[in-house]
This record gives structure tokens, sequence and C-alpha cells, in this order.
């Protein structure tokens, strides 16, 4: 997988040179990005509470649009979690559309409830209580999309030895790994529960 920074615009492959000092040794071939081929969704179920009651009274329909993320130069692609993970914020703040904007300043609430709900890791229980609006004033884009990142990397970390159900979504080093993850938006699936819409990248 080629790397994009997203802190620069793409380069056209009109511009892009075709010489190389290695061609003789190393075949030429297509470059990958995080737009092609490789790129699918992961399909994570809507989070249901166990408790029939809360289920049957609880507010299904969603009550807050949906929170996006996307990179200035590179609409509707998602952010990578690793970039989100060790830019600065400084570098986050010129890189992620928005990234300044308090998203959940409307919400009315003091924390919201993150839920990752992993394909073939059904039986792992994960939520987290994410702080909104803190003591310096509400949460940004930028500071949710560090959060976020972090929450799957720890996911991620955790639970890579563990037998996974689904082949296809196998976590660990020879499956799905934290830097195949683009983080596409935040879905308020029920009452105070989030969930993310995430994209793996296969190399």
């Amino acid at each position: 997988m080629s790397y994009i920074n997203p802190l620069h615009p793409p380069v056209a492959s009109s511009q892009r040179s075709q010489f190389s000092s290695l061609g003789g040794a190393v075949p030429v071939s297509a470059p990958q990005t995080h737009t092609g081929p490789f790129r699918r969704r992961l399909p994570q179920p809507p989070y249901t509470p166990a408790s029939k009651w809360r289920n049957a009274t609880g507010r299904l329909n969603p009550l807050h649009s949906a929170i996006t993320f996307e990179y200035a130069n590179l609409p509707n692609q998602g952010v990578s979690m690793r970039e989100m993970s060790v830019r600065s914020g400084a570098a986050l703040a010129s890189m992620v559309k928005g990234a300044g904007d308090a998203v959940l300043a409307h919400a009315g609430v003091a924390r919201i409830n993150l839920r990752i709900i992993w394909p073939g890791y059904e039986h792992v229980d994960w939520a987290r209580s994410i702080e909104v609006n803190t003591a310096s004033g509400p949460i940004t884009r930028a500071q949710l999309a560090v959060i976020i990142s972090q929450n799957f990397a720890r996911f991620i970390e955790k639970n890579r030895s563990e037998p996974a159900r689904s082949s296809d979504w196998h976590m660990g080093p020879s499956g799905i790994r934290y830097e195949h993850l683009f983080l596409m938006a935040l879905r308020n699936v029920f009452e105070d529960v989030w969930q993310a819409d995430v994209v793996v990248v296969d190399p």
C-alpha cells in the first residue's frame, strides 16, 4: 500500500516521474492507494442492549447526526487511525477537515459511550465512556478522532491473540492490523451509544 501524506495535496499520476534507480531490478507496478479495490467496510451490527426491557423501551432512532471524518484534501475517504494517533494537535488541525469543530456541543450530555463490535469477536464486550464536555470545553472533531483511534488500537492490542470466529476479519500479524484502519464516521446507534464507521484497507 502506498503512503499518502494527508498534509499535502495528492500528486496527479501525470505529474509523477516513472524513473526509478531500481527500475532494472524491481518491476514497475501500479501504486495502491486507500481508494482502490482493497478497501472494505468493517461490518458492525448496531448495538442492542442485553436487557429486553431496555431494548423494548429505549430510543432506537438516532437522536444525533453522524460525525464524519476526512482529510482536508481527500474528501470522503476517512482518516487513517494510525495518523490520528501519531500526529500532533497542530498537524491534525491542518490535515483534518473541520478539526476544531465542537462536534458534540449540541448533544447536551457530559459523555457518550463508544462500542466496538468486531465481526468474529462479538463475544468481546468493548464499551468505553468518552467525555464530550471537558474542563477545556466541548470536544473537537480532531480530539474525538484521536480517542476513537486509541480505542481501536487498544482493542486490537488486547484481542489480537483471541481466536476469531470469522477468518475474513481476523486480527493480528497475519490478519488485520491497526495501520489498516480508516475512520469514516461516528454514528449514534442507541440512546447514548455510538459506533465508529470503519474501513479496512488491505495491503
